[in-house]
């Protein structure tokens, strides 16, 4: 091949690479994708009729003991009035109710005991579920939770159930705490 030659098909070979960065092409341009619809997050859990929603916190977990903040908050448009204690029932992973003893107040925290608190829209309410997880008899099997149902007082109103892992061990025992108001956290 001669010299002009060489340089017209090097020539053409730079023009069509050009091309193609360019983004010309002898294909149609693809078509753009429409945005997916958004949907709402899961970790974001709608206001229920009873204008409070309950969750559990992660335990903090220490020598046998364990504890776990739950809230309350006020998700509604309406102060709400909550005073006293949470109904808390323990469910297996089928959510059946286990035989745990719930009791007030516990031996790790103290407890104030129950006053009356009217949480504004968007305010939160905090209790805090304490037990220990003990092997008192090797003969009884290890009461494992897998589940809450929280009620936001003793036998009233209906129950959220909450996904929190409850390992009672045998004592069959778990404590729990009268709403407070939740305090400002403090930065460390």
């Amino acid at each position: 091949m001669d010299k002009p030659a060489v340089r017209n098909a090097l020539a053409a070979v730079l023009a069509a690479a050009a091309l193609a960065t360019a983004g010309c092409s002898a294909e149609p341009a693809p078509k753009p994708r429409t945005a997916p619809e958004a949907k709402p997050s899961a970790s974001a859990p709608a206001c229920p009729g009873s204008g409070v929603v309950i969750k559990g916190s992660q335990v903090d977990a220490a020598m046998g003991t364990r504890a776990m903040n739950i809230t309350l908050t006020n998700c509604g448009t309406r102060p709400y009035e909550v005073n006293g204690y949470a109904g808390i029932r323990v469910l297996d992973e089928q959510r059946k109710p286990l035989d745990v003893k719930i009791s007030h107040g516990s031996d790790v925290v103290d407890d104030v005991g129950p006053e009356p608190l009217t949480l504004k829209p968007g305010e939160r309410a905090v209790a805090v579920l304490m037990w220990r997880n003990l092997v008192t008899d090797a003969t009884v099997p290890a009461t494992n939770g897998a589940f809450l149902d929280i009620t936001p007082a003793e036998g009233g109103g209906g129950p959220q159930t909450v996904r929190e892992h409850v390992d009672l061990g045998t004592t069959g025992k778990l404590g729990v705490t009268a709403w407070h108001r939740e305090r400002p956290r403090t930065r460390t």
